[in-house]
């Protein structure tokens, strides 16, 4: 089940045991950082059967369209006011958001949708998105005139998760690798360790002890959780 470290009390706990079967999450609508970690939860959180809204805070117009957020492969956030109390408010040090009842996660850098002075992002926008769950909560995202840092490590690192995905999905599928997956799913529920899944994932492509059919069924399985379409170049031709 997944458990989350309420940041204020420095407890951790089941989401389950906590909060029930339907959990409201809630993040500032400026930050596009809050906005990937909240859509992540509720991909994680869909694995055991939870249902997640979302919600922007504070309940003004949204600061991108439908199309925005799906340049990052996120849902748009619901409308209006939740029909019950906040459960999980995610936000940045220093914001006290509303009382949620359990948790609040602080990650501790704000890239903001539509920033003062804006940074050059990667091409890719799912390059900037992999450079966010690459950093641990409390990791500040840095950034200077020409980028992000990270983004070319980030890029090279989607372009080979890619690259391999396409490659094992021409060998005939294979059961999914579940001693491999184990760790990936403990990580992602253990807080929303998404820094060591991605490291997982990594090392999982690149395990040729692994078949080939497996290791695409593992790496399509991973990424319905941290949505940067690794089976985007699966059919395409290639010398």
């Amino acid at each position: 089940m997944v458990r989350l470290t309420d940041s204020q009390t420095g407890t951790s706990e089941s989401v389950l045991a906590s909060i029930g079967r339907r959990v409201r999450v809630a993040y500032p609508s400026r930050s596009l950082r809050a906005a990937i970690l909240a859509d992540t939860f509720r991909r994680v959180a869909g694995r055991h059967r939870l249902t997640v809204t979302i919600h922007q805070l504070p309940y003004r117009a949204r600061v991108a369209d439908a199309a925005g957020y799906g340049r990052y492969n996120m849902p748009v956030p619901a409308d209006g006011q939740p029909d019950g109390a906040i459960d999980l408010y995610i936000g940045e040090h220093g914001d006290q958001g509303p009382r949620a009842r359990v948790y609040v996660l602080h990650p501790a850098a704000v890239v903001e949708v539509a920033p003062r002075r804006p940074v050059p992002h990667p091409e890719d926008p799912l390059a900037l998105r992999l450079i966010l769950l690459s950093l641990a909560a409390d990791e500040p995202l840095r950034a200077d005139a020409k980028g992000y840092h990270g983004a070319a490590e980030a890029e090279r690192t989607l372009a080979e998760l890619r690259e391999a995905t396409a490659e094992c999905a021409e060998s005939p599928s294979a059961a999914l690798p579940v001693e491999a997956l184990g760790p990936i799913h403990a990580a992602l529920d253990d807080d929303l360790d998404t820094p060591a899944a991605i490291r997982l994932l990594v090392e999982l492509a690149r395990d040729r002890s692994v078949a080939p059919g497996a290791r695409f069924e593992a790496l399509a399985h991973v990424d319905r959780f941290l949505a940067l379409d690794l089976s985007r170049d699966v059919g395409r031709f290639r010398d």
